[in-house]
């Protein structure tokens, strides 16, 4: 093997070396790989009286996905390898012994991998980081688990001044909840951030996939070892009085009592909310993200013949001001009575591949807007397929996509099917008559408008 080094791997005298996306090892009697991009990290051995290092690797089974084990190497006399200083580390700072350290496992998320994917990869990794314990693991009973233990655990704690550090099993639904809960605070209040370390288990994953956590095969958990925590944006959707959460597969209705509801990655109206709401049951739900295809084939092609909606309504864009403008903002409204898909984020991916906005970096602080207007069903379904290839469907004529401050939308649709809102997998039913809600000072929500905007307020970071 070219450029190997002598050394025991496992206790064996062995040749190593990284060469072509591998770790390779030879002894006297096999040659071993493990393949780089599997690789968690290399812990260093903090007793100096030994030198043996741990290679944690993720071994996924034949069937892949969620379905692996945490597996590990002891590596001695192997530190002048190429590339094993970039991987070697200690315990990261967000794991250190004096942080509050909570796991959520949610045992609903996507196709129900997380249980298990807690007990065969994260459980040892944290015995291997944080071999004193101390860390609480909370098993979601319901949807509205990460909801309370936000509100009896983690806003209190952040309220008193304690550091917490949050390993989120879930999809983009759980860390959604988790900053709803944290908006509670009062706007002046002294909040320590949580530090959230996502390991994916939701089927759409757009946060995963729009900031890299997914680029490896270790599903986050090298990560939760190398990164380090960085601000995350969100944005506010303020929603006109009436507005309902839609819950229990469609059945439930609870009140939106907070006049701003946060955000990370998307909201939308039109055919992504409704495909959204649609799938959003357990027969769905077991097809991974493939629900989602599913079921804009549906609203794309109905089954009774007819011709796929037009979803009614008015949509303005507020845009920051060129160089030659005098004014701070300037507002757009598109002329166009009815729509297809409205969509506006804060992420470049919703799910693996499936890029919706192509100019979106990595917690970049800037809302940017995809829309366009009624197109035959055999159109839209082109122009999705191109978001599959890079996100090329930005360059088709029907397509707008433009950096946005913020966007508008009253819906005048009778259907309530078609006044469905999705805000990062939540759906969130607008009345038909808006409602009059106390203190309301923008007369434009009172009258039924919606309005997404970045927050000025930052409610947790994320580690990358």
């Amino acid at each position: 093997m070219d450029g190997a080094v002598q050394g025991r791997v496992d206790g064996v005298p062995s040749a190593a070396s990284f060469s072509q996306g591998h770790f390779e090892w030879q002894t006297r009697d096999a040659r071993s790989t493990v393949p780089a991009d599997s690789i968690v990290a290399i812990i260093r051995n903090e007793h100096k009286d030994e030198d043996e290092d741990s290679l944690l690797y993720l071994k996924h089974s034949e069937e892949g996905g969620e379905s692996a084990r945490l597996e590990t190497l002891k590596l001695s006399g192997l530190a002048s390898l190429p590339g094993y200083s970039s991987l070697c580390h200690g315990r990261p700072s967000h794991l250190a012994a004096s942080v509050q350290l909570h796991v959520i496992v949610s045992t609903l998320s996507g196709t129900q991998k997380a249980s298990s994917f807690f007990q065969q990869a994260v459980k040892p990794l944290l015995s291997q980081l944080r071999p004193e314990g101390h860390y609480a693991v909370h098993e979601t009973e319901s949807a509205e688990t990460i909801t309370r233990l936000a509100r009896t655990v983690f806003l209190p704690q952040a309220l008193a001044g304690i550091q917490q550090t949050i390993i989120l099993m879930s999809g983009d639904g759980g860390l959604v909840d988790l900053i709803r809960v944290l908006a509670e605070a009062p706007a002046a209040s002294t909040l320590v951030r949580p530090v959230v370390c996502l390991v994916p288990m939701g089927t759409g994953n757009g946060l995963a996939n729009s900031t890299g956590l997914l680029a490896d095969s270790t599903l986050g958990l090298s990560r939760l070892v190398r990164g380090s925590p960085a601000d995350l944006p969100a944005f506010c959707v303020r929603f006109p009085p009436g507005s309902m959460y839609v819950t229990d597969e469609g059945r439930g209705r609870e009140p939106v009592a907070a006049a701003g509801v946060y955000g990370v990655v998307v909201v939308s109206w039109g055919l992504h909310a409704s495909l959204v709401a649609d799938s959003d049951t357990a027969a769905y739900r077991r097809f991974g993200a493939d629900r989602f295809k599913m079921a804009a084939q549906e609203l794309l092609q109905p089954a009774d013949g007819s011709a796929s909606h037009s979803y009614s309504g008015s949509l303005v864009l507020v845009q920051a001001k060129g160089k030659e403008e005098e004014e701070e903002e300037v507002v757009v409204v598109v002329d166009r009575p009815s729509h297809m898909y409205v969509l506006v984020t804060l992420a470049s991916q919703l799910e693996k591949g499936f890029t919706i906005s192509p100019a979106s970096a990595p917690l970049e602080k800037q809302l940017r807007i995809v829309h366009f207007g009624p197109v035959p069903s055999e159109r839209a379904g082109e122009l999705m397929a191109l978001a599959y290839a890079g996100g090329k469907h930005v360059d088709q004529p029907e397509v707008a996509y433009a950096a946005v401050e913020a966007v508008r939308i009253r819906v005048a649709e009778p259907d309530e099917r078609w006044r469905r809102v999705c805000v990062d997998g939540r759906i969130v039913l607008l009345p038909d008559q808006p409602a009059r809600r106390e203190n309301e000072q923008d007369e434009a929500v009172q009258e039924g408008q919606l309005e997404i905007r970045l927050s000025q307020r930052q409610f947790c970071q994320l580690v990358m």
